[in-house]
C-alpha cells in the first residue's frame, strides 16, 4: 500500500528540517570555542612592598608576599581586548576606582564586592594567564607607571618586559625567540594618581576552549546529520568525493 503523498511531503520536509537543525546546532558547537578571552587578576590595595616607588625596576621575580585584597576573574568579547585599561582621573591621588579600571575597555569581571569602589592608587595588580605568540612579532603596552611581565614557555621562565614606568603612558615592546603557548605574570603598579593606563591591541589571552562535551555534541550531530542526507538520496544517486 503506497503512503499518501501527503506524508511523505511532511517526512521529506522534516528530514530536511532535522538536517539544517542538526547542522545548525553542531556550528553553534563549533563557533562557541571561537573566542573566549579570559585572565586571572589579583589586586593589593595601597601596597607597593618591596616594589620601587615608580614601580618595578627592581621588583622581585614573584608575586606580593601579602594576601590580596580582593581576585577576579577577567574576560573580554569578541570585539574586545583583554588589555584595555585606560581610565583618566583628575591627576595625584585621584578617585580612580577598581571596577571602573577593569572594566574600562569593556571587558566583564566577577564580582567584586566592596573592593570594587577601591582607590586604586598606589596598588599593585598581578595579571595570570596563557597567551599564544609568534617569532619574529612585536607585541607592546602602553602602560603608565611600571610594569613587569613574566614568560614562561617548555624552555623556562624570561622576562618580557621590565620597565619602572613614567607618570605618562608608555609604550614597552618584547619579541619573542619561539612561536608557541606561553603562560604569563604581569605585575603592573598604579602610582601617583591617574591617569591608569595598560592597554594592548595585540596580546591577548589564549582561546578558551568550551567543555569537550560541547565538541563531541557537534561531532555527533554532523554524523546525524551525514545520514539523513545519505538515506534520503534517490535510488541511483552517488556522492563523489
Amino acid at each position: 500500500m503506497k503512503k499518501p503523498v501527503l506524508a511523505l511531503l511532511v517526512k521529506a520536509k522534516s528530514n530536511r528540517l532535522a538536517i539544517v537543525g542538526a547542522a545548525l546546532a553542531a556550528s553553534m558547537c563549533v563557533t562557541g570555542i571561537a573566542r573566549a578571552d579570559s585572565l586571572t587578576g589579583a589586586f593589593y590595595s595601597e601596597y607597593l612592598g618591596p616594589y620601587t616607588t615608580l614601580g618595578l625596576g627592581s621588583a622581585p621575580s614573584s608575586m606580593p608576599s601579602v594576601p590580596a585584597t580582593e581576585t577576579f576573574t577577567l574576560t573580554s568579547g569578541p570585539s574586545v581586548n583583554l588589555f584595555s585599561f585606560n581610565l583618566y582621573g583628575p591627576g595625584v591621588a585621584g578617585d580612580v576606582d577598581l571596577s571602573d579600571f577593569l572594566t574600562a575597555g569593556g571587558d566583564t569581571t566577577t564580582s567584586l564586592g566592596s573592593a570594587g569602589a577601591d582607590n586604586i592608587n598606589n596598588s599593585i595588580f598581578v595579571f595570570t594567564g596563557n597567551t599564544s605568540l609568534a617569532a619574529g612579532t612585536t607585541y607592546e603596552f602602553v602602560h603608565d607607571d611600571g610594569m613587569i611581565l613574566y614568560l614562561t614557555n617548555s624552555s623556562g621562565t624570561f622576562t618580557a618586559i621590565n620597565s619602572s614606568g613614567a607618570t605618562a603612558a608608555d609604550i614597552s615592546t618584547f619579541t619573542v625567540p619561539t612561536s608557541g603557548n606561553y603562560s604569563f605574570e604581569l605585575i603592573y603598579a598604579e602610582v601617583n594618581g591617574g591617569p591608569a593606563v595598560l592597554t594592548s591591541d595585540n596580546f591577548d589571552s589564549s582561546i578558551a576552549p568550551e567543555p569537550s562535551s560541547l565538541l563531541l555534541l557537534g561531532t555527533g550531530l554532523l554524523g546525524l546529520a551525514f545520514v539523513l542526507f545519505r538515506k534520503n538520496q534517490p535510488a541511483g544517486l552517488v556522492l563523489h568525493r
